[in-house]
């Protein structure tokens, strides 16, 4: 119970300074053992995820499950928080500084990647202090400038290693060091040391009796400058180291006995030393292996993968030293099982579900001859494979509907996809077949207004038609009736003409008009005014007959 009987103090600031938001993250956990501290910076443009606050989440949540200073273990969670930052979202370079502080209440270690910082401070002096991993240090090491240049110098945020880089990062881990009851030690961001000088950061913390007057006195630092310069996000931590535990003093150790026996038993302590020592290692070994097929068979249960296949391998390399063929066998088995699932998995997040369900299917094959381990989840990523396959290939036969111009076709095959998606909580599914749906939709509906302006069209132009017909139709029957006045006119013209020439005495002319003038009844279908004519005609033909007889007689 090392914490009950130590005194550690730890305050922090995180602020964002000039900036829209703070991208900075800090968090540290305190467990009985042992003690974790992690602060982050991110240095991706992202602003929906905060590289930052994902590092910070993993590495405490790894050091939660397996509390340790060894140099191995926390490299691997730092390496694990930079996979997390590679695996998070596609397309998008996350990348993030950080320093991870680990203590078991009488040593400390550091590890970092970037250039955020750690000081252990002791009595007004720096005894350690971590160097950036940025085009400026490597300048100041080969003294082309000064530590007072380099906190402004232009290249200093020009890193050359960080967290969710392309290659592998550069972590570096620092040896234990002992602490001292009144040592303080720091984590910082870039926010805070450019503008904050060390032997500012020295005076502040010298004048301070407790940790929260070093953040105030930071804070108005920094502040005061804001004016003046560019004042980035700025986070940090501060520990008051007030006590170290003390072990229980012990009346006598395995190292007094050996005092006393070996000047004794020199030949016989030594060998019976080395037996001791060989056959420890071996039991260690042992233990490990065991801790380690444990561990990963609970990381096994609990689907977390990427870290069931480095258990497994710690454990195929325990069981290689020890000579133990069957074990680092099944130790193996186990690993590629699990390499096949994450494998499976980041094929299936890049939205390739056919290769996906091929490999889920070939992580089947193996699970069963390694006794089934995995099996369960498997099977339920083969079925969420399956489901994606099935919520694209309607989404792709409404697009072969829509080229064939089957509009509605094509929307209740977006629909489809869109309620299968929704069921099966598909976000990325449903939101495009939603947009393909509202998309045919459009189209669909541009479709009908165009075909309903070209009926309109069309029924305009039969009206226009109908109108133009019936227009002519109604000036040639004026032109009929007028036609008609016309000869009725030129027929009584002709009769009056007939009647002139009848009473002139001209039976003979006078007959032509009248029969020209009934044709012209006739056929204007004045059958009353042509039958009028008769008595006219025979009249003029009774005066032609009696003329004729006059000059007969004389």
């Amino acid at each position: 119970m090392r914490r009950i009987n130590s005194e550690f103090q730890t305050v922090n600031m995180s602020e964002e300074g000039q900036k829209l938001s703070n991208r900075d993250y800090f968090g540290y956990v305190e467990m009985d053992d042992f003690a974790c501290y992690v602060l982050a910076d991110s240095l991706d443009g992202d602003s929906s995820i905060n590289s930052a606050k994902l590092v910070v989440e993993s590495i405490i949540r790894d050091f939660t499950e397996v509390p340790s200073m060894g140099k191995g273990r926390l490299k691997r969670m730092a390496h694990r928080a930079h996979t997390e930052l590679l695996r998070q979202k596609a397309g998008m370079h996350l990348k993030a500084s950080a320093v991870v502080a680990v203590t078991d209440y009488q040593k400390i270690r550091y590890v970092y990647v970037g250039n955020s910082r750690y000081y252990l401070i002791r009595n007004d002096r720096i005894m350690e202090k971590t160097t950036d991993q940025s085009l400026t240090s490597n300048l100041v090491e080969a003294e082309k400038i000064t530590l007072d240049q380099a906190a402004a110098h232009e290249e200093r945020n020009n890193l050359y290693s960080f967290l969710g880089e392309r290659g592998t990062p550069k972590i570096q881990i620092s040896k234990k060091r002992k602490l001292e009851n009144g040592d303080v030690f720091l984590l910082l961001t870039r926010g805070v040391w450019e503008q904050c000088p060390d032997e500012k950061l020295l005076e502040i913390i010298r004048d301070a009796n407790e940790p929260e007057e070093v953040l105030y006195r930071t804070e108005d630092w920094i502040l005061e400058r804001q004016e003046t310069a560019e004042i980035d996000n700025y986070t940090m931590a501060v520990t008051f180291v007030r006590k170290v535990y003390q072990s229980p003093k012990k009346p006598w150790t395995l190292k007094k006995i050996l005092m006393v026996v070996i000047p004794v038993v020199l030949v016989v302590g030594g060998i019976s030393i080395a037996l001791f020592l060989g056959h420890r290692s071996i039991q260690n070994k042992e233990k490990e292996l065991a801790e380690c097929m444990e561990d990963g068979e609970t990381y096994f249960q609990n689907d977390n993968y990427q870290r069931a296949v480095e258990e497994y391998g710690e454990a195929e390399e325990l069981a290689d030293s020890l000579k133990r063929e069957e074990e680092a066998l099944l130790a193996d088995q186990y690993k590629q099982v699990a390499e096949q699932i994450i494998l499976a998995d980041e094929t299936l997040a890049a939205g390739e579900y056919e290769k996906a369900q091929e490999l889920y299917l070939t992580a089947g094959e193996m699970s069963q001859k390694a006794g089934n381990v995995g099996k369960d989840y498997i099977d339920s990523q083969l079925e969420r494979a399956k489901d994606y396959i099935a919520v694209y290939d309607l989404i792709a036969l409404g697009e072969r509907k829509e080229e064939y111009g089957n509009l509605e076709g094509a929307v209740a095959a977006y629909k489809e996809a869109r309620e299968k998606a929704a069921d099966i909580y598909y976000s990325e599914g449903k939101t495009e077949a939603l947009e393909k749906q509202a998309a045919a939709e459009e189209a669909m509906e541009k479709a009908a207004m165009e075909e309903a302006a070209r009926k309109k069209e069309q029924e305009e132009t039969a009206a226009e038609e109908t109108e133009k017909q019936q227009q002519e139709e109604k000036a040639a029957l004026e032109m009929e009736n007028q036609q008609k006045a016309n000869d009725q006119q030129n027929a009584i013209d002709l009769e009056n003409q007939g009647n002139m020439l009848f009473a002139q005495g001209k039976y003979e002319s006078a007959i032509t008009f009248y029969q020209t003038a009934q044709a012209i009844y006739r056929r204007l279908e004045l059958d009353e005014l042509a039958d009028n004519l008769n008595p006219k005609i025979d009249a003029a033909r009774a005066g032609m007959n009696a003329a004729a007889q006059g000059a007969a007689t004389t």
